[in-house]
């Protein structure tokens, strides 16, 4: 019976000691897991691109612009060559931050310093399918064509992006940006995230 009960508290000391062992080595995996990632900027620098992605802010917008137009020759306009017309088209701006502008400065356990360049307009499209026309003058001379419109519209666009720029877009933009990449490192174990804009 004494014999039995030796045994019996050898498992249990046995077991014991194996169970300290497994936790030990799994901590100690997890931690260079951890640390590994941590220190692996190319890694933080592909989540920070699938995060730049999803943090691209769109901006939707219409908008109405009057065209008038005319043929000269030495400045001199020639007669029946005028023509205005009102168009009416629908666009979107993206903006946001390309990856070659963002830059990992510092990068230890728990902290990480992300450095951007600048955020900036990434595109802008216009919707050709839903153009409208209005109040054409055509001369007999001088006949709108589609790609004509094209043209005009694109002759505008930057005076379009210039003033949502100036209404504070690329300040949302940045900020929308930064929010982004601090929940998103936070996440995967950064207790201090800094992102500083040039």
């Amino acid at each position: 019976m004494l014999q039995k009960r030796k045994k019996f508290k050898k498992v249990h000391v046995l077991l014991f000691f194996f169970i300290i062992l497994a936790s030990g080595a799994l901590f100690i995996f997890n931690e260079f897991k951890k640390e590994s990632t941590y220190k692996d900027s190319t890694k933080i620098m592909d989540t920070l691109n699938q995060v730049l992605h999803i943090s691209t802010v769109k901006y939707n917008y219409s908008n109405i612009v009057e065209i008038k137009k005319d043929k000269s020759i030495n400045n001199i306009t020639i007669p029946f060559t005028e023509k205005t017309f009102i168009i009416k088209y629908n666009g979107v701006i993206n903006g946001g931050v390309k990856p070659e502008d963002i830059e990992i400065t510092n990068n230890t356990e728990d902290e990480i310093d992300i450095e951007i360049k600048k955020c900036q307009i990434l595109d802008h499209y216009i919707d050709d399918e839903n153009i409208y026309v209005y109040d054409i003058k055509n001369s007999i001379f001088n006949k709108l064509d589609t790609q004509e419109i094209l043209d005009d519209i694109s002759s505008i666009k930057k005076d379009y992006e210039n003033k949502i720029i100036s209404e504070g877009f690329l300040e949302e933009v940045e900020e929308n940006t930064k929010v982004s990449i601090e929940n998103i490192l936070k996440e995967i174990g950064y207790s201090v995230v800094n992102v500083n804009f040039k």
